[in-house]
């Protein structure tokens, strides 16, 4: 009973001086009975703000089409899945045999009126035949040209070929099946260039448009990102969606971008010139108002004194102070939540704002070339 009375007494003790050694480090307090808290703070600096507005966006391929035959027929052959062909490749081909007969007596047919029409032209010239026997001729060339004109258009029909460069992703028909005009045969898509398609509300119609800048993020590529320019704006608005639609051209170098992939963009609303901005964490909002934790320095030491402020625009990590500080103002950014005033500051690491402004920028959208 002793034993297990000293062990509980110890594991007592223990408790105690845990505690009392915890409550010491949060409340550590100087000569005067006033607590030290370890904070971080900027020092306002004028400088340049840039407001975006965040978007969901969706990938498409600038050629992206279904390819049907123009003619029917038996299928002989078909490109495969995964091939990559050139425009005016033959991606499938029909059994041509009877089109290819109407040719061949389309053209001999024509090559028969055109002789007849050369030789009664010289009679015609030396008025051996009459004009009516001559103009007959001429017709019958005519219509024998555009019967030789339509049967070389079947006859190439009998070939499907790609309309651009691209790649085979998928195959409606086989070999053997038998299909008719209109019929889709392959789907090909050409991912050289890729283009994001963004709905921007109706609010933004004379802020955002062509030229806007704009920073795509590819979360499903690795977090990839790549700052351009809205190429394309719309001046219609979806009567459901209350957006009109935007598009980004991008070169898709090694295929990486695929079709219906969903990014994230970052649209550039605005720049504003000459204003003050700083972390969105270092404002603290209650039912009182909108403050920050100032620096005031007494005597070589600086205590923490809440002042309050207005704010403007705010995009991600960053707000606009419109009222309240200046420049020159040191302003705690890292520590405020159990600051009070009258706190005295232990500054264990301080900066610009535009520093810790541009710090905030790249660990929110690391941009990697690609």
């Amino acid at each position: 009973m002793l034993k297990k009375g000293i062990n509980i007494g110890i594991v007592i003790l223990l408790v105690a001086f845990t505690a009392a050694c915890n409550g010491d480090e949060e409340t550590a307090e100087n000569n005067n009975g006033v607590r030290v808290m370890p904070v971080e703070t900027v020092t306002i600096e004028i400088g340049e703000f840039e407001d975006y507005i965040r978007l969901t966006g969706t990938m498409e391929a600038l050629e992206d089409a279904t390819i049907s035959s123009e003619a029917s027929g038996r299928i002989l052959s078909i490109s495969d899945r995964g091939q990559r062909v050139n425009r005016g490749d033959i991606i499938a081909r029909l059994d041509d045999r009877v089109i290819r007969a109407q040719y061949e007596a389309a053209k001999t047919g024509f090559e028969l009126a055109e002789d007849t029409y050369n030789r009664l032209e010289a009679l015609y010239a030396d008025s051996i035949i009459s004009t009516q026997d001559f103009r007959s001729a001429r017709s019958q060339r005519d219509q024998a040209k555009a019967q030789l004109d339509q049967a070389e258009k079947q006859l190439l029909d009998s070939n499907v070929q790609a309309p651009f460069n691209g790649r085979v992703e998928e195959r409606m028909v086989r070999i053997g099946e038998l299909i008719n005009p209109g019929q889709p045969v392959v789907r090909l898509v050409n991912t050289d260039r890729v283009r994001v398609l963004a709905g921007i509300p109706e609010r933004y119609s004379g802020e955002i448009e062509e030229g806007s800048e704009a920073v795509i993020n590819f979360r499903s590529a690795g977090g990839e990102s790549r700052t351009s320019r809205i190429t394309y704006a719309g001046n219609v608005i979806d009567p459901d969606t209350r957006t009109y639609t935007v598009e980004i051209e991008l070169d898709n170098p090694g295929n990486r971008i695929k079709p219906d992939m969903v990014v994230e963009l970052q649209v550039k609303r605005t720049t504003l010139d000459g204003v003050i901005i700083i972390p969105r964490t270092a404002v603290l909002r209650d039912e009182e108002g909108i403050s920050v934790f100032r620096a005031r320095e007494e005597n070589g030491i600086k205590y923490a004194e809440l002042v309050e402020v207005r704010t403007g625009l705010a995009t991600g990590p960053l707000i606009q102070i419109i009222d309240g500080l200046e420049e020159g103002d040191e302003i705690v950014v890292s520590g405020m939540r159990t600051l009070s005033s009258g706190d005295e500051l232990n500054i264990i690491q301080t900066e610009t704002n535009l520093e810790r402004a541009e710090r905030l920028r790249e660990a929110e959208r690391p941009v990697v070339s690609f």
